[in-house]
């Protein structure tokens, strides 16, 4: 009874730290003027819906909420060293992969926003309202928003399948590590499928460096007040 009350310990803390991280998230999405809140977190400084930002936000509510359950079912089970556990190397190279990508990311929309602002789309809160389907169109020429981009397609895919997945493995560990007391690790996965996440994410970046040709029909980046970076 007590083995299945500390699974349960650890479930209910992963939970309520998820929802924890949901809310605060919810909450940033109206410090600044978002056209869309409550999902204003997910819009960049273009105005539009980021698969980027989605990317950060989905894995920062999966790995954080994780660890915080972990570290609470522990130090809750009396663990002299509730923090302890390890942390497997394909997560922390997933993370690293993920933040280096949206770095890089980043980079080259702010890049455009400076040199090519004219045929690069953009959404505020009067016209051209953001969409969630912006995640997967083309962002600049005259086919913005009109075509959709496979590499954010194929990067989106690639994402919810291994998010899915992992959310999976760490509900069997622990169940299969019996208490909270054996769960010394967070769950791992192939480093194979590491590798396909990897070129999925340079797919992705270097999707975004070819310039489209043409102007978009709706609004531009040149038509808004000038901003520096994107996300």
């Amino acid at each position: 009874q007590q083995e299945g009350e500390t699974i349960t310990g650890i479930f209910i803390a992963w939970g309520a730290s998820a929802a924890v991280i949901v809310a605060l998230a919810v909450a940033l999405s109206y410090v600044p003027k978002n056209p869309d809140p409550p999902l204003g977190i997910l819009i960049d400084n273009r105005g539009r819906y980021s698969l980027t930002h989605l990317q950060l936000v989905l894995w920062t509510i999966i790995i954080l909420s994780l660890v915080s359950g972990v570290f609470w079912g522990r130090l809750v089970e009396g663990v002299a060293e509730p923090l302890s556990f390890k942390i497997p190397s394909e997560v922390l190279g997933l993370l690293g992969i993920s933040a280096g990508s949206a770095v890089t990311a980043t980079a080259i929309k702010a890049s455009k926003n400076k040199l090519r602002a004219g045929a690069v789309a953009a959404s505020n809160g009067e016209a051209d309202l953001p969409r969630f389907s912006q995640m997967f169109l083309l962002e600049e020429g005259e086919y913005a928003d009109k075509v959709i981009d496979v590499t954010k397609f194929q990067n989106f895919v690639i994402t919810l399948i291994l998010m899915a997945a992992y959310i999976g493995l760490a509900i069997a560990a622990i169940e299969q590590a019996g208490n909270a007391r054996g769960m010394g690790s967070l769950p791992g996965f192939s480093g194979t499928f590491l590798v396909l996440v990897g070129i999925s994410q340079a797919a992705y970046v270097a999707g975004k460096l070819p310039n489209q040709t043409g102007t978009p029909e709706g609004l531009t980046l040149a038509m808004k007040p000038a901003v520096s970076g994107a996300a």
